[in-house]
C-alpha cells in the first residue's frame, strides 16, 4: 500500500477509537454490494476480502452468518482489523496475503469480493488478479468506483470502466459474467440531485446498473475454482 493510502485511511478514523463513526456509514453505502454477495453466497458461505483494508466489510458480513476471511498485502491494516474484530466480538479472521499469489486459499472459498482495490493497477495486471480470485472461489465480485467518486484529500482513481469494460476484464480473466450492478446516489450536481427526485425509483436503478452510481460491480463465475477444486 502507498504512502498517500496510509495517510488516506488515518486520516479518516481507520485507525481511531472512533473507528465506527467511519464503519457505519460504510457499512450502509455497500448494502447493494452485501445483499448481492447473498445473492451468489447465503449466510452461512465462505466468504474471502481480497483487500480487506481495516476489514469493515469482513466484519460485517461474519456478523451476518457468513465464514468471512479478510486478506491484505500491508500488515498493519491487517493488525487494525484483528484488533477492531476483537472488540467487536466478530468471528471474522484476517490474514496478510499477498492478492499476487492466493494459492493459500485455491479452492476453499464460495465467493471472492474485490470493494474499491482493484481500479488501481493497469488493465493487464487487474485480469491477473482476477485469475488469482478465480482460483479461490465459485464465484468473483469485482466492485471499483466510477467517475462520479472522488476520494478526499485529492486521491482519485487511477483507472476508471465502463460496465461494459468491467464485464469484459471478468471475461478475459477466465470467468463467465453472472450480472452487474451499481449502486450509490449521484448528487454531484443539481442536475443529478433533481432527476434523483423525479425519476422512479424502477428507472433510477437502471440507471445506477447501466453505470450512473458512485460504484458499479460485475459478478463472475469461476471455471478455474471448479478445477482446483477437482483436482
Amino acid at each position: 500500500m502507498s504512502e498517500r493510502w496510509k495517510d488516506y485511511f488515518k486520516s479518516h478514523k481507520a485507525f481511531g477509537s472512533n473507528w465506527l463513526q467511519t464503519a457505519v456509514p460504510h457499512w450502509g453505502f455497500h448494502e447493494t454490494l452485501y445483499g448481492n454477495i447473498n445473492r451468489y453466497c447465503p449466510a452461512g458461505g465462505r466468504v474471502l476480502d481480497v483487500g480487506c483494508g481495516p476489514g469493515w466489510s469482513t466484519m460485517f458480513l461474519a456478523s451476518q452468518g457468513y465464514q468471512a476471511m479478510g486478506v491484505d498485502n500491508e500488515e498493519s491494516l491487517v493488525e487494525i482489523a484483528r484488533q477492531q474484530a476483537s472488540a467487536l466480538g466478530s468471528p471474522a479472521s484476517f490474514e496478510v496475503g499477498d492478492a499476487f499469489d492466493l494459492s493459500p486459499y485455491y479452492g476453499q472459498f464460495d465467493l471472492a469480493f474485490s470493494c474499491g482495490v482493484l481500479e488501481h493497477f493497469d488493465r493487464d495486471v487487474t485480469v491477473r488478479l482476477l485469475v488469482e480470485q478465480a482460483k479461490c472461489a465459485r464465484h468473483v465480485i469485482i466492485q471499483i468506483p466510477t467517475r462520479y467518486t472522488a476520494y478526499a484529500d485529492g486521491i482519485t482513481d487511477e483507472r476508471i470502466y465502463s460496465v461494459k469494460e468491467l464485464k469484459k476484464i471478468v471475461q478475459d480473466a477466465g470467468m463467465t459474467v453472472r450480472s452487474s450492478f451499481g449502486y450509490g446516489d449521484v448528487n454531484a450536481t443539481p442536475v443529478h440531485k433533481v432527476l434523483r427526485l423525479a425519476l422512479p425509483r424502477a428507472l433510477w436503478r437502471l440507471a445506477q446498473n447501466a453505470g450512473f452510481a458512485y460504484s458499479i460491480a460485475v459478478v463472475g463465475q469461476s471455471e478455474a475454482f471448479e478445477k482446483v477444486e477437482r483436482s
